[in-house]
């Protein structure tokens, strides 16, 4: 494989990394405020909690496939890729379901949303397609 697309594809893997950090630090970051204002039913609904614990182990999912993926894994690369376009669908479909999670956790999946999208986009390149091996 040559240099450049070597460099290319490493450069894409440490900021799909980065991303599925960043996306599992703020998941953590809204359980952790769930717990802190747990005795607040308008910020700490039922729903929140449960929406949060189960986008944590997403997160948490994401994480080790993007490490995995890096490494060359062809399935984790393919998981990756999925989660990162499915979860932002029914993110969409979730927030668009009248009072079922407060405003902030709307708005916190439109951001995650946005994050992910930009995860699917930089597994589809083609360095990055190069780079995977069956594992």
């Amino acid at each position: 494989m040559p240099l450049v697309r070597h460099q290319q594809m490493t450069r894409r893997f440490s900021i799909v990394r980065a991303l599925t950090w960043v996306y599992a630090l703020a998941t953590l970051a809204t359980v952790a405020v769930l717990w802190r204002e747990r005795d607040n039913r308008g910020i700490a609904t039922d729903h929140a909690w449960g929406h949060a614990v189960v986008v944590l182990v997403l997160a948490v999912v994401m994480v080790a496939g993007a490490r995995r993926a890096s490494h060359g894994s062809r399935r984790a690369l393919r998981r990756l890729r999925i989660i990162s376009v499915v979860i932002p669908v029914v993110s969409l479909v979730i927030v668009a379901i009248p009072e079922f999670l407060p405003v902030w956790i709307r708005v916190e999946q439109g951001v995650y949303g946005a994050l992910l999208l930009v995860i699917a986009v930089l597994t589809r390149a083609d360095p990055i397609s190069l780079r995977s091996r069956d594992a």
